[in-house]
């Protein structure tokens, strides 16, 4: 499909995003390795991510939270991994930051996109007994947790959130967040 008609940008920042090279690229890119992401494709993963935040009251969320669709996997086509799938590069996140770059200069959704999946790692290692509390401190004490959160429940969409719950009653209890969005009820 294409991108003018599936991806309708809001703004002109949206639309600048939409129409680069390395978005029309990266939507393209086929994921294979694991079940993170059911729809294996980036292109249908950011469209079911807007369509979420469509459908939630987020207003003074959303701009910033659809940045953060268009940008947080543009680096998955620049990933590397090894004929077993063990990643020989960075993070598809890292990459993905560094693509932002290009468009966005706020460091804290720059950060949310680098930072946005580490709790699903925490999340493993606190189901293995492994959870470090100074590290998960660290890594999430300065960014916006109210608009990451509401990203990773987008993120998550199709797919269990338990970890994301897990993740916000983290937050919660160790003091870096004051209200639980999931109990907003989200649609």
């Amino acid at each position: 499909m294409e991108t003018e008609t599936r991806f309708k940008p809001e703004n002109k920042l949206e639309k600048n995003i939409i129409d680069s090279d390395i978005f029309k690229s990266g939507i393209k890119h086929s994921k294979s390795k694991g079940p993170a992401h059911p729809e294996k494709n980036t292109g249908e993963h950011i469209h079911q991510i807007l369509n979420f935040i469509d459908i939630q009251d987020w207003g003074n969320y959303r701009t910033n939270l659809r940045f953060l669709a268009l940008l947080h996997d543009l680096g998955k086509q620049n990933t590397l991994y090894d004929e077993n799938r063990n990643l020989i590069s960075n993070n598809h996140s890292f990459y993905s930051e560094e693509i932002a770059r290009n468009f966005i200069s706020d460091e804290n959704l720059l950060k949310s996109i680098k930072i946005h999946d580490k709790y699903f790692h925490f999340f493993k290692d606190d189901n293995r007994g492994k959870f470090n509390e100074g590290k998960f401190l660290k890594t999430f004490s300065d960014v916006n947790l109210d608009t990451l959160l509401r990203f990773n429940y987008a993120d998550s969409n199709n797919r269990e959130k338990d970890s994301v719950k897990w993740a916000e009653d983290k937050f919660y209890e160790l003091g870096l967040t004051k209200h639980k969005i999931y109990e907003d009820n989200l649609k």
